[in-house]
Formats: C-alpha cells, structure tokens, sequence
C-alpha cells in the first residue's frame, strides 16, 4: 500500500503540535540536527506522546544515532483511553515484552529475545480479525534493520489511537529520526469552528439580521464552520404567531441563504427554525402535517444541507426527530444535538461511533447568570466523556468551544468563549448580556480520538449488534 500520510522528523526544526514532551524532573529529551538526546535518570516511566491519530496500515520507523550509548528498556505503543499495546525492549540484553491492556489473555502476550545491535526500528499495525466478536482488531510487527522478529495479532484495541516512546526506569538513547507513515488519516488535521452567540430578537426579520452579521465576521475571522443557537432563525420565541407562518420563516430562510451566497469565504452555518413535514415522514403521527425543531447547514454559496431535527423535544408546541444526527461539514464528521438534548449522551456518542470527533450542541436554555468563572468552569469537561471537540452556543449566553479532555500538553480545555465570560464584560466578575457575540477557534482534530464511544461500540457481541444498529447515517452537507 502507497503511504498516502507522512510525517518525518530530524529535530532540525523544533517540534510541532504533534509532540506533547512534557519533560519532568530526572528526565530529559533534547534535541538538536539529525538528534534527539532521550535520558532518564528516575526509577519511573519518562514517556512522550505524539499526538497524529494512528491507524490501521502506520508504519511507526525510528533511526538511532550511530555509535551513541543506548541503556535501559526502551517502549513503544500505542495509546488509546486506557487501552495499550507497549513493547518494551531493552537494550542491554535483547529481552522484547509485548504486552496490552487485555487482562483476560496471558501477558505478556509475546516474550522473546531480539537483537541489541540495530540502527532503524520499525513498527508497524494493521487491521486483523479477532475471533469471537463481530468487530476487528490489531497486529503489530516489529522489524529491526528490515528484519522480522517478532509480531502479535488478534489484538482487541481501538481503530485509532496516540503513540508513545518511553525509557522504563534508567536509560539513554538518541533517536536520529522518528516517521510516521500509512494510510490518509480519517479526517482533516485543523479546522476552524466558531460560534454566533446571538440572543432572541423582537421578530424573525431582526434574528435573520443578527445571522447575517454573524456570518460576516466569522468569514473575516476565517472560520469554516458556524455554530448558532437554536431555533436562531426565528428566535425562540414559544407562542409568537411568526413560529407558526411556515410561509414567513421560508422567506426569511431563502433571504439569509441569499445574504450568505454574497458573503466572501463564507462559513458552513448550522441555523434552526420550525419546520413542518407530512406525517407520512413522521412516526406514529396522526395529524396531517407536524412542526419540528429543524437545523439545517447553509453551504457558503447559500444552498442547503440535509435536514436535522431535535432528537428529544420539551417544548410544548414542537416535536422532535426519531434519528440522531451526523453530518460531515467541510470533511468533517459532526455529530448534533439540540439543547435538551444536553440530558441524553447517546445523541453525540452515537455520532462519534460513526466518526465524529466534533460535537455541536446549539440550546435556547434560559439566561446565564451568576459568576463568570464558575460558568465557564462548567464546561471545562464537557467533551472528556466523549474524547471529542464541544462546541455549545445558547442563544441566552454560557457558550464555548471546548478541547477533549485535559492532559500534560493542554491543562486549559476552554479554547474559545463570547467576551461576555471574560473580564472584558463590564460586570466582571459577574456575568450579563453583551448582546451578540462571535467567538472561534483553531482545532486540531487529530488531537480527538472517540476512544469512550468507541469502546462501548465494541463492547461485546451484543453491545457490538446494539450501537452499531443505532449509528446514523453519515449524510454529506
């Protein structure tokens, strides 16, 4: 198989944003052209992480640095949630340990004695089958100088995962250069998100002005997909007669798609508004035609995106989907749910199973109040459960763009929020409406691996026949 993905380093430039060395004390990794100085003085693991997802099909090739002194008992692994395969080798005597995270099968699962006299190591994992459940699993080989000596399959471990280089205990050892190469990766490495946090205007014309004023700024700001809250069309506005002119929300619908179309770089914008389909296309209904909760993409040159509705409703006037959703935005997997959809995990862990490694959630849930820190301190774990990106507007104020979960590299997971939970709000510390805000953040989505979703995914035969049953269909924007 051609590598369609490659990624080489020989530490003539400093390390880019795939790295998270986090050198703590009695251990060290220095780099300088054509080297990198890895010593461990402790009784503990020093380890690194390299953050591009690997999967099936890497080729994982370290060269080391002739004639420099090598002690200890070097690792490499692969990583994902709690979940491992680690070879330790080490490189006095040969002894190669091959071990995993399943506790139910002998460990290590491979023992065997490899040659200490080597320059260029390479690893490299594949898909391979796994005998008694209905999804696959991993093998990996180890090649020394091109030659074979040793490999494990019928690994139960994630389809996607971090790797890791490590010294257990004691040891030295200078790498000349680290690749990562194999097939292309599942989705785009950045994207840029940003989100209109706009309030709920008098009439639709005046939210339909708030949106394309949001759109305007986040095409100068370069954002390539828009988030805003829900029902943002119309405003959530509960027993106002415009919620029930389907004929004035179409119209005010088809003038945004046209003031986005003029837009320059204009982003992939999810809006919602109450749409009404036949009950032919609704389960169970008996009335003729059903008001939903809709959100719909508008693509940069105005047009639609496939149609989405609130997969659990509490709103008096309007139902909801029966499907969860998952929709792939400028080549990426986003996976949606809507407001009080915030109560039910499934709507995006489902989406994630599929691919997603970005979850919009847009709510109209009431007012924010109170202090600002503890408001954004709510959201600081809000994509942990998940291993995915969270990106929450509500119409009310409380919004963020959130990185999965704390670790070494990034102990601040709130990339971006409005400057109304900032101290640049004039109430600071205390929170109130600065009317409508943009705010936006780079992502690196590689950084996201979906590992909790996908292990409940693969969590057994009958696990395995229930979520995958479950999984929506990816439908294209």
């Amino acid at each position: 198989m051609k590598a369609t993905h490659r990624r080489h380093y020989d530490f003539r430039e400093p390390l880019d944003e795939s790295w998270e060395v986090i050198s703590q004390k009695g251990w060290s990794f220095e780099t300088s052209p054509g080297r990198a100085r890895f010593v461990n003085t402790t009784t503990a693991k020093a380890e690194i992480f390299l953050r591009p997802c690997c999967i099936y099909g890497d080729t994982i090739e370290i060269q080391f640095v002739p004639g420099d002194s090598r002690a200890g008992v070097f690792v490499v692994g692969f990583i994902g949630g709690f979940e491992f395969i680690y070879l330790e080798l080490d490189l006095g005597n040969g002894d190669l340990n091959v071990l995993t995270q399943e506790v139910h099968k002998l460990q290590p699962r491979l023992a065997a004695k490899v040659p200490t006299k080597f320059s260029n190591l390479k690893l490299i994992r594949e898909k391979d089958n796994l005998p008694g459940v209905p999804y696959e699993g991993s093998s990996i080989r180890l090649l020394l100088d091109d030659r074979p000596v040793a490999s494990v399959g019928q690994i139960d471990f994630l389809p996607e995962s971090l790797f890791m280089i490590g010294l257990k205990g004691p040891g030295e050892v200078s790498l000349a250069s680290f690749s990562i190469y194999g097939p292309e990766r599942p989705r785009p490495e950045y994207i840029h998100v940003g989100l209109w946090q706009k309030g709920n205007h008098p009439t639709t014309a005046q939210n339909v002005n708030s949106l394309i004023e949001g759109v305007r700024q986040a095409a100068q700001a370069g954002v390539q997909i828009l988030l805003t809250p829900e029902t943002s069309l119309t405003g959530f506005r509960q027993d106002h007669p415009e919620l029930n002119d389907r004929d004035h929300i179409q119209s005010e619908l088809r003038r945004f798609q046209a003031a986005v179309a003029k837009i320059p770089n204009a982003p992939c914008t999810l809006v919602g508004y109450p749409d009404w389909l036949p009950r032919a296309e609704v389960e169970c209904a008996t009335r003729d035609w059903v008001k939903l909760n809709c959100h719909r993409f508008v693509r940069p040159d105005g047009t639609l995106g496939p149609w989405m509705a609130k997969v659990h409703s509490c709103e008096p006037d309007m139902w909801h989907g029966r499907n969860y959703n998952l929709q792939r935005v400028c080549g990426v997997e986003v996976a949606v749910g809507v407001c009080h959809d915030g109560h039910y995990q499934d709507v995006w862990a489902t989406g994630v199973m599929g691919g997603a490694r970005l979850c919009f959630h847009p709510a109209a849930g009431g007012q924010a109040s109170g202090n600002i820190e503890r408001i954004v301190d709510s959201y600081r774990n809000a994509g942990s459960d998940l291993d995915a990106f969270w990106v929450k507007v509500n119409s009310g104020g409380g919004s963020a763009i959130v990185y999965p979960t704390e670790n070494a590299k990034v102990k601040n997971t709130i990339l971006a929020v409005p400057k109304d939970l900032t101290k640049e709000s004039p109430t600071y510390p205390n929170y109130s409406s600065m009317g409508d805000l943009l705010a936006h953040a780079r992502l690196r989505l590689w950084e996201a691996g979906g590992c909790y979703p996908l292990r409940t995914l693969r969590s057994g035969t009958k696990g395995y026949a229930a979520w995958s049953s479950l999984m929506p269909k990816l439908q294209d924007v």
